[in-house]
């Protein structure tokens, strides 16, 4: 009935002497949701969501899935003319390479024909004179104009200038060489430009991406592989509305990047000089609104026939039982012990305390998730470097004190709850009860009565 399964709050690569990029295979990173994945109430993990859910069964400890999938191969030749003459001409010798640090460029958005105003972007020519020509003459010529946002991953990057508006779409212009460096000062974070690419290092085309999140170990690992070449410096509000784009699972790779609505870019202007606004390039704190950045709560579900439970009492019997059961609980009764009798919810019974959920509110870090990170970075520079093998580092991870603290509390994320009951959990104070009603979108499987502890 319960399908209690754990989402892994780890990233692990499986580096190689040349990791292929494509658009056949997704895995999730670290704080992503698996779309459609509300469960009772637990969701899924990023890798095994479709098996789990097959299943219906209990996922296996926490282990070390693979690196969240890069910028996509563009594998398609589309010829496209350009939308109109362009005023400078990058293409030729008109402009030099160090007269290209003289320009920027204006990116007007909209979602769903909304504007959400305008990036501005200046470039690092001086780093990659190839890239950032390239992306000028595009830009020029209008090719970006119309296109959308095809891949949308919050805790990573937006990926657009697909030719057509697919991960498939390639520039007309042909590929160009790859210019990358492990120099901290073109290093990919918030606000980076920088070229999707195939496996091929000198692939790059038309595709271009923007980094969402400065902290993901798949944004680390771009450094040295892909090719930054130029930096935001206004435009925090228009990136963020863009990378807030609700997603569902792409059906080639299963990659929850799919955006839900449409992310476009309506124009793009080149400008000449040295742009007139900028800001902080950062990303904004999330605001919780008073709420608890994490809460422990024990409850108990009161469920009915026909919820996909194993109840076979009716709604009207299930409701009479849940108002008599929090009656009980908030007169003083025992709690695990009203959940072993009354719980319609057998999986969480084995926790201890009985019933438990120890949840994340959105977008909040388990305790030591950055030690665990900072770890996983080390062992992976190990493996980068040859000095260590991938098994090697795998083993001492897993033996690690940081990772058995982390792992010894397995932290859910609010979103992976149906609404009711993570609303309802997070408006509780330590030792209150309280109760999530039935409610056929927010809390679909019964009542929840529900008890913070901690």
């Amino acid at each position: 009935m319960k399908k209690l399964l754990i989402l892994p709050l780890l990233v692990f690569a499986a580096c190689s002497d040349n990791i292929q990029i494509d658009n056949t295979t997704g895995v999730q990173n670290v704080s992503n949701t698996v779309a459609n994945a509300d469960s009772l109430p637990a969701g899924a993990s990023a890798a095994g969501a479709k098996a789990n859910q097959a299943a219906g069964t209990a996922a296996s400890p926490l282990t070390m899935p693979e690196l969240q999938q890069e910028p996509i191969a563009e594998k398609v030749v589309v010829n496209v003319k350009p939308k109109r003459e362009g005023q400078f001409h990058f293409e030729g010798t008109e402009v030099s390479d160090a007269q290209l640090s003289e320009f920027y460029v204006e990116v007007d958005a909209s979602i769903d024909g909304k504007s959400v105003g305008t990036m501005t972007f200046v470039f690092w020519p001086e780093k990659a004179p190839i890239t950032v020509r390239n992306f000028l003459r595009y830009c020029d010529e209008g090719f970006y104009d119309g296109k959308i946002y095809h891949r949308i991953l919050r805790e990573f990057m937006i990926q657009g200038g697909s030719s057509d508006n697919t991960a498939a779409g390639k520039g007309p212009n042909g590929t160009i060489k790859g210019e990358f460096s492990n120099d901290p000062q073109w290093a990919h974070r918030y606000g980076v430009l920088s070229m999707a690419r195939g496996g091929d290092p000198d692939s790059a085309s038309g595709q271009y991406f923007v980094i969402t999140d400065s902290e993901s170990p798949s944004v680390h690992a771009l450094d040295g592989k892909y090719a930054s070449f130029g930096i935001m410096v206004h435009g925090v509000k228009t990136l963020e509305a863009i990378a807030e784009v609700k997603t569902k699972a792409n059906p080639m790779s299963g990659e929850p990047s799919q955006p839900l609505q449409r992310a476009i870019v309506d124009t793009v202007r080149v400008m000449r000089g040295t742009p007139s606004v900028s800001e902080a390039i950062k990303r904004p704190a999330f605001d919780l609104h008073g709420e608890a950045e994490r809460v422990k709560i024990q409850h108990i579900l009161i469920s009915f026939a026909g919820t996909g439970t194993e109840a076979t009492r009716t709604k009207e019997e299930a409701e009479a039982l849940a108002k008599d059961i929090l009656a009980q609980a908030q007169n003083g009764a025992d709690f695990d012990a009203l959940v072993r009798s009354n719980t319609d919810d057998p999986g969480s019974v084995a926790s201890t305390p009985p019933g438990s959920y120890p949840l994340l509110n959105n977008r909040q870090k388990a305790p030591g998730e950055d030690l665990v990170m900072a770890l996983q970075t080390k062992l992976l520079a190990e493996v980068e470097a040859e000095t260590k093998t991938m098994e090697a580092a795998k083993a001492e991870f897993m033996a690690s004190e940081v990772f058995k603290s982390f792992s010894a509390t397995r932290w859910m994320p609010r979103g992976q709850m149906v609404s009711g009951f993570g609303d309802t959990a997070f408006s509780l104070q330590v030792g209150e009860i309280g109760i999530c009603n039935f409610d056929p979108a927010a809390s679909k499987f019964g009542w929840h009565i529900i008890k913070r502890y901690e």
